[in-house]
């Protein structure tokens, strides 16, 4: 299977606005932060949960981004645990962390 190539058509979709129906949506860094990618508008897309996690997904297959090997379970799982870390009863940390993304720099510090 080639994930690169499904990880490029998640974006794609993401870039075109094709979930523009979906209620909630997730910042997604086209080239991870931990490859060099930055804050940048053009270095974001707005994903719904499902493709974010999908195109973290297909990240680790493609040898990226193993940091996120802690998400690699299924959908139902990720959605759960994306509301436990929003009420932040799972984990705990100071009180300025809100997203994934500031979960994963506070518990890695940087790690690629």
């Amino acid at each position: 299977m080639d994930y690169q190539k499904i990880y490029n058509k998640i974006i794609q979709l993401g870039q075109q606005n094709y979930w523009h129906r979906e209620k909630y949506f997730e910042k997604h860094h086209i080239i991870p932060r931990c490859e060099g990618g930055s804050n940048k508008k053009t270095n974001l897309v707005d994903l719904p949960m499902k493709a974010h996690h999908l195109a973290h997904l297909c990240l680790i297959k493609t040898g990226r981004c193993l940091k996120y090997c802690y998400f690699n379970f299924s959908i139902k799982e990720y959605v759960n645990a994306k509301m436990l870390e929003k009420k932040k009863k799972h984990l705990l940390l100071p009180e300025d962390i809100d997203t994934v993304d500031e979960v994963n720099e506070y518990r890695y510090e940087g790690e690629c």
